[in-house]
């Protein structure tokens, strides 16, 4: 709130004096920005804008897609190569590997290696092999990740109703839910709860078979957990509605990590990184690399050190699991 306060003061004296923020200063060439997304604009992108508006650093960006489609991505690298833009911001895991590729394994010849790589919603950076140590990634790429710590996790369950089981299914192929996993299986102990993990199966070209979903639910219900948990998970969060909706048939509510399934699928509650603020710090990083002329190699892979909490009130009032008011007292309550 601070930052963003002392940001508005300047950019309200800056207009006062003729300076508008969207060119900066008369003569100034802007800097590019190629914004590689995965599936069209979200928050991220719009307190991304937002930020750099503030900033008042002349910006042009170039906004190119791969629509889900990880054959695209290829194309969007040759082009990126072609347009040499001051930076590079990617969305998501997929793209910014395909951009950046593997810390110690990128390839000159198919990936970008000499352009700053900025990437957000990265939820296992180092886990993905992006990075190999995000307090310093030694190399053309940094970035911010959505992850919200296991323990603050467990914690804001605990707010809720006690917990002694969790149940969570996941997609065994996808590195950034596989970590995840190993995380929560690692503190289940320590934090003195059950993991009840149960991997999709795979198909023989290594996918997860959708069609397993329902049986998979139906399974981990009948070993009673508290909540179904839906953490990072790409394959999972295509599928949120379909879980959720099974879930519910067995009054089991769902607990999310992730602001997409809180606002769209059903889930009861979770505690998220807002998508909006992690644009917002992305652009922090963007301003030091553009403004400052810092390497990415030198600034660190950083999350948000304050999350929000959210409840469904109506699937609250659906299950008859009413938050306690304690809870009530800070959480943001959504229909």
């Amino acid at each position: 709130m601070f930052l963003r306060m002392n940001a508005l003061a300047v950019l309200v004296m800056l207009l006062t004096l003729g300076f508008n923020p969207a060119h900066g200063a008369v003569g100034e060439k802007p800097h590019r920005v190629l914004m590689l997304l995965w599936d069209g604009k979200t928050e991220a992108e719009r307190g991304f804008q937002d930020a750099m508006a503030e900033f008042g650093l002349p910006v042009e960006f170039i906004w190119r897609d791969a629509a889900r489609d990880p054959r695209r991505i290829p194309a969007l690298v040759a082009e990126a190569k072609a347009l040499r833009p001051d930076l590079i911001c990617t969305w998501g895991t997929a793209v910014t590997l395909g951009v950046a590729g593997a810390s110690g394994k990128a390839d000159p010849a198919a990936q970008i290696t000499d352009i700053p790589v900025l990437f957000t919603m990265v939820p296992a950076p180092q886990e993905s092999g992006l990075v190999a140590d995000p307090s310093a990634p030694e190399r053309n790429v940094t970035g911010t990740t959505q992850r919200v710590p296991v323990e603050a996790q467990i914690k804001a369950i605990r707010a809720y109703r006690p917990l002694t089981r969790l149940g969570v299914i996941y997609n065994p192929a996808d590195p950034n839910s596989v970590a995840n996993v190993r995380r929560l299986r690692e503190r289940s102990a320590p934090l003195q709860f059950e993991l009840l993990d149960q991997p999709l199966p795979l198909n023989r070209q290594g996918k997860p078979r959708a069609a397993a979903l329902p049986e998979l639910v139906s399974r981990l219900a009948r070993r009673e957990p508290q909540f179904l948990y839906i953490g990072p998970d790409a394959f999972i969060g295509d599928h949120r509605k379909q879980i959720v909706r099974q879930a519910l048939r067995y009054r089991l509510p769902v607990f999310s990590a992730n602001e997409l399934e809180m606002r769209d699928s059903g889930a009861m509650v979770g505690l998220v990184s807002r998508a909006y603020h992690l644009g917002r710090l992305t652009a922090l990083k963007a301003r030091q690399i553009l403004a400052e002329r810092k390497n990415p190699r030198d600034i660190p892979v950083e999350s948000l050190n304050r999350f929000s909490y959210i409840i469904n009130r109506s699937v609250a009032q659906r299950l008859g699991l009413y938050p306690p008011m304690s809870v009530l007292s800070y959480a943001e309550v959504i229909e």
